[in-house]
C-alpha cells in the first residue's frame, strides 16, 4: 500500500472529527478535511488534496477537470488511482446517458484520458448499457437511477450511494492506512454536499458515517 503508513490514532479520532463538525452553524466538510489533512504525511496530504479537488469539481472547467484526473492517474497512491478511474467512468456514463437522452453527440460530453476504453465504448456503442454491464459492476444500478428523470433527488442519492460503497470497497482490508482515510474523506464530501442540497438526507448520511465507525449508540447532532 502507498507509503505503508498506519494512522491508528487518526482513525480512532475520525468519529470525533465528524461529530465536531456538526455544530450550530451546520456540518462543515472543509473543516473535517482540514483537521484530517494536518495529520497526514506529506505524500498522503498530496493524495488527499487531489481527492478533495475531485470531490469538489463543480464549476471547474473541463480542461482543469481532465488535468486533475491525469494527476490522480499518475499518483503513487493505489487507492487514489483506482478512485479516479471509477469516478471518471461514473461521470462519463452519466454524461453519455444525458447526451443520448437529449440527442447530443456523446463524445462532446466526455472527460477523456488517453487509452480510456470506457470512454470509447460510451462514444461508439448504441446498446442501452453501452456494452459496459460486464465492465462496470454498478452499471445496472446507475442506469436505473438515471432513468428516473422525474425524481432528481432520488437519482442523486442513488449515485452517491454507489460512490459511498465504492470508497468502502477500495479501502477494504486497510483499516488504519491511507485508504481508510481517503474513503472517509469521500463520505465527508458527500455529506457536505447533501447538507446543502437536502438537510434531511445530509443528516441521514452523517448518521450512517458515524454508525459505520462505532457500534455504540450515537446521539444525533443537528447539521
Amino acid at each position: 500500500m502507498f507509503g505503508n503508513r498506519q494512522y491508528y490514532t487518526l482513525v480512532a479520532g475520525l468519529r470525533e472529527y465528524a461529530a465536531g463538525a456538526a455544530g450550530e452553524k451546520g456540518f462543515s466538510a472543509d473543516a473535517v478535511y482540514g483537521e484530517v489533512r494536518r495529520e497526514l504525511s506529506r505524500a498522503n496530504r498530496r493524495a488527499a488534496g487531489l481527492l478533495w479537488s475531485l470531490m469538489n469539481i463543480y464549476g471547474l472547467g473541463r480542461e482543469r477537470i481532465e488535468e486533475l484526473y491525469s494527476l490522480c492517474d499518475a499518483s503513487p497512491c493505489d487507492w487514489l488511482r483506482d478512485w479516479a478511474v471509477f469516478d471518471r467512468n461514473l461521470r462519463n456514463v452519466i454524461a453519455a446517458h444525458t447526451a443520448r437522452t437529449k440527442g447530443r453527440a456523446v463524445a462532446d460530453s466526455l472527460l477523456t484520458i488517453e487509452g480510456d476504453k470506457v470512454a470509447v465504448a460510451l462514444d461508439k456503442s448504441s446498446a442501452a448499457d453501452f456494452n459496459l454491464r460486464g465492465e462496470l459492476d454498478y452499471m445496472d444500478r446507475l442506469l436505473t437511477a438515471l432513468s428516473d428523470a422525474a425524481n432528481i433527488m432520488e437519482k442523486e442519492r442513488a449515485i452517491d450511494n454507489i460512490r459511498w460503497e465504492k470508497a468502502d470497497s477500495l479501502a477494504e482490508g486497510d483499516t488504519f492506512g491511507a485508504s481508510a482515510i481517503l474513503a472517509y474523506l469521500v463520505k465527508v464530501a458527500i455529506i457536505g454536499r447533501w447538507v446543502a442540497l437536502d438537510p434531511q438526507t445530509g443528516r441521514e448520511m452523517y448518521e450512517r458515517l458515524v454508525r459505520s465507525m462505532s457500534d455504540e449508540k450515537v446521539e444525533s447532532k443537528k447539521i
